[in-house]
């Protein structure tokens, strides 16, 4: 939403129309979950509850009292006074003006809040206490939390999962409002469901403790030892669905800390707050294992770094800040966990399966390619490139630009418009030739020099020599453009290579010299070089094979690379592991039976 709001202003400011103040025209009726789901006060509704709640209900939103969304301390719900107006992520699009105006006449009191039509709900800003209160109660809390057994522990994420999905409907509204298109939210939701599946829990519980052997009178074991209290920073773009791969901190025996997003936390703090700590509560942990803070980022993450409480340090977003940021994170003595920006790679080889993976690279253009774990350029074989791209154009012009709310929208607002330009241009002059898009449009898809979306744009490289000195190959497409890369053979015959394995062997040098390490696919039907492939591409944190670039699987974790996309560990691939540290245990029993 910040991004929204920031385009859409950039763009639009220098229209000099008055600005409109809006009539209270009689309002659409909307679908919305009984209030008891939004309350925040101790009373919060049970599993059973939850389940039994329809979402058809009809309300006027007229008749809604404007929803708070407080703060989490050591149990309490802390409503500070202090407010920020969230919008609907339409009426940003549709009306900024009026939607701006509204939400600064909100914030200083001139007007009442019963702008329903324009202004969702309103959320609190904490306070430096509210943030050390955070701190001092999860310290306490994992002193207790850490012994609780592995056993409650699982049924607590068993019951997040169960929770989860008693309000699947409701979340995927939330990111809506939140200006996700609703395709986009429902695969966010899809990659939540999946890691917390039964089958994904029983495999990450097996390996939180492990016998690995026996020598003599000893039993040798392996234990994962919680490291104390995390602390989560999600990023803006997804902050729902990333920030719920840090619940797996609570798996390993943690207490947690989590700052949505100061300009787009609504669904995070549902999630946590409605969600995560109702399932914590369930099952009587302490009222410390979960706080939830908002607040000026700069400020509390340094808090956070020099707390003596805190020992883990999550932080989703862009790679250079979170690179700065591990740095000094080390210097504390504390561990940073990175989950950084992506530059994932498609490749596609001659008899790939073409509309499989054609749907797949078109998964790219999700939320206008401002997610870092979709792909952001395919790199093809020759014999197959010509079919590819005709069949990938065909696909690509009738993407739909269009608000959130319409179910076949996949393309959000352009945060880095000028950047997509200045990409743009470079590939131009490097050899690259754009097919398709790249004009700013409105919501319409009426072109808009004031526009804050942009049509997706593809561009034919084929030289792929030169492509790799181009930028938009180097470095992350935060936005709507995508290369696509003809593969040729090189030196190839006389004892040199064969032409498969010229394009093969450069395929794979492209994939390891990626400074980025998040995921990479490739599309390929030879069991010889299906084999090659994975043995060969080791610079990526997920690779995957025949299936969906941005699909999810049981077991395998969501997210997790190496380089810019993660530092040098890969942190993020498995949170129950990454937040606990290894003990080795040696157990030698002096007598048959215990006395």
């Amino acid at each position: 939403m910040e991004g929204v709001i920031q385009q859409v202003f950039c763009e639009r400011r220098q229209k000099q129309h008055p600005i409109p103040f809006p009539d209270r025209r009689k309002l659409e009726r909307r679908q919305i979950l009984q209030d008891v789901i939004f309350e925040r006060h101790s009373q919060q509704p049970s599993i059973q509850k939850l389940k039994s709640i329809s979402r058809e209900i009809s309300i006027p939103v007229q008749d809604i009292k404007l929803q708070t969304f407080t703060l989490l301390v050591n149990g309490e719900d802390i409503d500070t006074g202090k407010y920020e107006y969230f919008p609907y992520a339409n009426k940003i699009i549709t009306d900024f003006r009026t939607t701006l105006h509204i939400i600064k006449q909100l914030k200083i009191g001139k007007i009442q809040e019963d702008y329903k039509e324009y202004i969702f709900a309103k959320y609190c800003i904490g306070e430096n206490d509210t943030n050390q209160g955070a701190i001092r109660a999860a310290h306490e809390a994992s002193k207790e939390f850490r012994f609780f057994p592995l056993a409650k522990r699982v049924k607590i994420m068993t019951d997040i999962y169960d929770l989860l999905m008693a309000n699947k409907e409701l979340l995927i509204d939330l990111m809506v409002i939140e200006g996700h298109p609703r395709r986009l939210a429902e695969w966010e939701f899809l990659g939540m469901e999946q890691a917390y599946r039964k089958q994904s829990l029983e495999f990450y519980k097996d390996n939180i403790t492990r016998k690995v052997g026996t020598v003599g009178q000893e039993v040798l074991y392996w234990k994962r030892q919680p490291d104390g209290v995390v602390c989560v920073c999600p990023p803006r773009n997804a902050p729902c669905s990333s920030s719920l791969i840090a619940g797996f901190a609570l798996l390993g025996g943690n207490a947690l800390i989590i700052k949505p997003p100061l300009r787009s936390p609504i669904s995070t703090i549902f999630l946590w707050r409605n969600i995560v700590y109702e399932a914590l509560k369930i099952n009587a942990a302490p009222p410390g294992t979960l706080g939830i803070i908002l607040g000026n980022s700069e400020f509390i993450m340094n808090e956070w770094i020099i707390s003596p409480h805190i020992d883990d340090i999550l932080f989703i977003g862009e790679s250079n800040t979170g690179l700065k940021l591990a740095n000094r994170v080390f210097q504390y003595g504390k561990k940073p966990i990175l989950e950084l920006s992506g530059n994932d790679i498609m490749f596609i080889w001659k008899d790939a399966a073409l509309d499989e993976a054609v749907e797949s690279l078109l998964d790219g253009f999700l939320g206008s390619m401002q997610i870092c774990m979709v792909p952001k350029k395919a790199f093809i074989h020759e014999e197959i490139y010509e079919a590819f791209e005709q069949a990938f154009l065909a696909r690509v012009t009738k993407l739909k630009i269009g608000l959130p709310s319409d179910p076949e929208v996949t393309l959000t607002p352009v945060v880095r418009i000028a950047e997509f330009y200045e990409f743009l241009d470079d590939a131009i002059k490097k050899g690259g030739e754009l097919l398709c898009g790249g004009e700013k449009v409105d919501h319409h898809m009426i072109a808009d020099q004031y526009g804050c979306f942009i049509t997706p744009a593809v561009i034919r490289i084929t030289d792929s020599i030169k492509a790799i000195e181009m930028r938009c190959i180097q470095e992350e497409n935060f936005f709507p453009l995508m290369p696509l890369v003809k593969v040729s053979a090189r030196d190839v015959g006389n004892g040199k290579p064969t032409k498969d394995m010229s394009i093969f062997m450069e395929m794979v040098n492209i994939a390891n010299n990626n400074e980025y390490g998040l995921r990479a696919s490739a599309w390929v039907n030879s069991s010889y070089y299906i084999r090659k492939f994975m043995d060969n591409i080791h610079n990526s944190g997920l690779l995957r094979i025949n299936s969906r670039h941005t699909g999810f699987s049981p077991y395998l974790a969501t997210h997790g690379g190496r380089g810019k996309s993660g530092g040098p560990y890969g942190e993020m691939n498995y949170m129950w592991e990454k937040t606990t540290h290894l003990q080795g245990v040696s157990l030698t029993r002096m007598n048959k039976r215990d006395k």
